[in-house]
């Protein structure tokens, strides 16, 4: 996606993607798909990390990356005051070889196909990295699982908001709260884990895989596209992937767990486009 204040930044010490998403407005989901090479756990002090701030960045604008500062600037060049607007001049009538009104029409449908189908994949992105923090934060013991399992809730919500717009109130609040109970799960789940209790783990683990199996009935409610068995076996390939990485961290199997992740993280991505992909044609 084109990003015209597209900027270079270099690490410095305590450094992170979480705080770096923060300062500049972005996600850290958007900073890990800007920089593929970049391993998000291991940041490295003078790293260039590709940032593209967000609309509610307010602080000072490093220089955009290829702009020269000592080069004299020219009218209409990036960093320029724009000359005075003219005029519009009246609308013309079409002519051979120029974009019709229905041309202009089908680039609006494309811009917003592209712009559903984006935001279905940073908000699942967004749900998987922040539970993939969330694990890290309870094998080590670390101080910030609270906060880390709001950023989860709030990637719950942002998944809820994708499909707010093709769903009644009613069906969107019903979505929430299973989105919400599912990462309230998974966060009970993590922990229990980790504390060795098995017998309260595997109560857990049938009453996540329920959570999974209401949501894909309710989604097949609403949506024919969604009322096959595909729906079902995509939310439940997704949690015994996300269950294997999570048992696989926790028993010490740290390069399994990793490949399991990145092989999690191609699965959301062909679930997220397998929902934008039912919405649209609801």
């Amino acid at each position: 996606m084109y990003c015209q204040n597209k900027i270079v930044y270099t690490v410095q010490e305590g450094d992170s993607l979480y705080r770096l998403a923060r300062q500049y407005d972005t996600t850290v989901t958007e900073l890990i798909l800007g920089n593929p090479g970049v391993n998000p756990y291991n940041l490295q002090i003078g790293m260039r990390l590709h940032i593209c701030p967000g609309a509610g960045y307010e602080g000072p604008m490093p220089i955009p990356e290829g702009t020269n500062p000592n080069r004299p600037s020219m009218p209409g060049m990036p960093g320029t005051p724009s000359m005075p607007s003219t005029p519009s001049m009246p609308s013309m009538p079409s002519t051979p070889g120029m974009p019709s009104a229905g041309e202009e029409t089908s680039s609006e449908r494309e811009n917003m196909v592209e712009s559903l189908m984006r935001a279905m994949r940073l908000a699942w992105l967004d749900l998987i990295y922040w539970t993939r923090m969330y694990l890290m934060s309870v094998d080590s013991g670390s101080g910030d699982q609270q906060e880390i399992e709001e950023r989860m809730l709030q990637a719950a919500d942002e998944i809820t908001d994708v499909f707010a717009n093709h769903l009644s109130i009613t069906t969107t609040r019903q979505l929430r709260n299973l989105l919400t109970e599912h990462v309230e799960l998974t966060g009970d789940l993590i922990r229990t884990q980790k504390a060795g209790n098995m017998e309260n783990y595997d109560a857990l683990i049938k009453e996540w895989y329920g959570n999974a199996n209401q949501l894909a009935s309710l989604l097949g409610d609403i949506n024919p596209y969604f009322s096959g068995r595909e729906t079902r076996n995509m939310l439940l390939n997704y949690l015994d992937m996300t269950r294997e990485s999570i048992e696989q961290q926790l028993n010490g199997e740290y390069g399994m767990s990793i490949d399991t992740f990145r092989d999690l993280k191609k699965q959301v991505l062909e679930m997220a486009d397998y929902f934008g992909r039912g919405l649209l044609a609801r």
